[in-house]
């Protein structure tokens, strides 16, 4: 696969201009173009032809300071590198739309949420063009930290991509040489972290309409001292022993939150994938506790059946 020098690189590219998009390129012009004028930032919004939406892309353009395109013209040929931050509907037809004017060796930066074996279907089809596609996966908001969000990066052209954007403020990890490998690890992550915010909505509003808020978020202090990954962990490996206690407590929180005028969505759902569990019948007749891989093998091959 072809490959130019990062200090070659004199123009780059944004694929999508949204709230991700605008603060991957912020970053770009503030940390890597600075007042240097030999060096440009393209941005490409399908979204500018749209009567509302073209006006508002028109404006963050202007603000950053970058120019703005309504398609994948030519003049994406130019850039060394590119991020693709549109959404995971369209991020394979972004691709293949860029691909057709890139040059073999841009590094290609898919900064969309998709499954692992998605990206690597894609990744494949930037391979026989020669383009440098990086799985490149956010681990976090950009509201708050911008484009120092950390992300893990992923594919044969991770570690140069990696070395590129060091000097620019990005926050970056190389996890394999294998393209699929951040994505997947992102998506997987969604499923704890999105089900999180939705667990969080039910206990904090049931907090509210009792007036305990700051009791009940005090009361999580426990998990401070254990780390997330470690109380993940944790619950998993006890949930073997103890699930049927807990889906027990689960029908009182249920009841709670029905007195509350709640509709209890997400504990219902908590309470049947440990009612699951407790028809499994794998608690073992000690109550002793496995290890935590002792637990995931019961788990996966006993309770969460596969498809």
């Amino acid at each position: 696969m072809a490959t130019n020098d990062a200090q070659d690189i004199t123009a780059i590219a944004t694929l999508g201009l949204g709230e991700a998009g605008t603060a991957i390129t912020t970053g770009l012009s503030k940390e890597w173009r600075k007042d240097d004028p030999s060096r440009r930032i393209l941005s490409v919004d399908i979204g500018l032809g749209d009567n509302i939406r073209g006006a508002a892309i028109n404006d963050r353009a202007r603000a950053i300071g970058v120019e703005v395109e309504g398609s994948y013209t030519s003049k994406l040929g130019d850039a060394g590198a590119v991020f693709s931050v549109v959404t995971g509907v369209e991020a394979r037809n972004a691709a293949l739309a860029a691909r057709d004017v890139l040059k073999p060796g841009t590094l290609f930066f898919d900064v969309n949420t998709l499954t692992g074996p998605q990206t690597a279907a894609i990744a494949e089809e930037m391979y026989k063009a020669g383009i440098d596609y990086v799985d490149f996966a956010a681990m976090g908001g950009f509201s708050t930290t911008g484009h120092k969000v950390p992300f893990v990066l992923s594919g044969p052209a991770a570690e140069r991509a990696a070395a590129f954007l060091k000097p620019f403020g990005f926050n970056v990890t190389v996890m394999s040489d294998r393209a699929g490998d951040a994505s997947a690890v992102k998506i997987i992550r969604s499923v704890m972290v999105k089900g999180i915010e939705a667990l969080s909505v039910e206990c904090l509003v049931a907090a509210h309409r009792a007036g305990l808020v700051d009791e009940v978020l005090a009361c999580f202090s426990d998990i401070d001292e254990r780390t997330f990954a470690g109380m993940a962990s944790s619950l998993a490996t006890s949930h073997v022993v103890h699930a049927k206690r807990r889906m027990e407590e689960m029908d009182k929180a249920r009841e709670n939150l029905i007195e509350l005028g709640i509709q209890p969505l997400m504990t219902e759902r908590t309470r049947e994938s440990h009612a699951r569990t407790v028809a499994a019948e794998i608690a073992p007749a000690d109550a002793s506790l496995p290890s935590f891989e002792e637990a995931l093998e019961l788990l996966s091959e006993k309770v969460v059946k596969r498809l």
